[in-house]
């Protein structure tokens, strides 16, 4: 299989081998949970890319999706965007009728983000694309090792997400 990166074609084998024995940063469970999200960020962007769609786009229509109202600046927070990527996410989203900016009425200067249902729509065709994906990446895993995995990931996650996501 021939991998497309930013810079050209890589060569990937797909043939079950493990790094050598001296590829030392293939034993830190950092760097193979980066290489992890990475390769499986590039395999969602090029799904998504077939029914029009970036992950970026895609990752704030599942953040607005449930829950909270958020605002663009808890959005940035949320997906480590930069705020002004932010706005010309939902600048975009809200051209194709996917997204409505309110009032904040607590906050005049803030705007709420809310789904519209064409964006629900948009979300759903979406939601389906990254799903088959992630249903292949994560194939080698069974049902209980993948809990596990969501278990342990959301383990090192506690504390760490943006106050506008949490319950009190």
């Amino acid at each position: 299989m021939v991998r497309s990166s930013g810079s050209g074609s890589v060569a990937v084998e797909q043939n079950g081998a493990s790094p050598r024995k001296d590829f030392l940063i293939a034993e830190r469970p950092g760097y193979l949970l980066h290489k992890a999200g990475l390769v499986l960020v590039e395999d969602v962007e090029k799904a998504l890319g077939a029914v029009g769609m970036r992950i970026r786009y895609f990752f704030v229509l599942a953040a607005l999706a449930g829950g909270p109202e958020l605002s663009q600046q808890d959005l940035s927070r949320l997906l480590n965007l930069d705020p002004t990527t932010v706005v010309t996410v939902i600048d975009e989203m809200e051209r194709n009728a996917h997204v409505e900016r309110r009032r904040n009425p607590a906050d005049r200067r803030r705007y709420n983000l809310i789904l519209t249902e064409t964006g629900r729509e948009a979300l759903a065709t979406a939601d389906r694309v990254a799903t088959e994906v992630e249903s292949a990446f994560f194939g080698a895993l069974s049902e209980d090792e993948r809990g596990v995995l969501r278990k342990m990931l959301g383990t090192l996650m506690a504390g760490r997400w943006p106050a506008s996501v949490c319950s009190d």
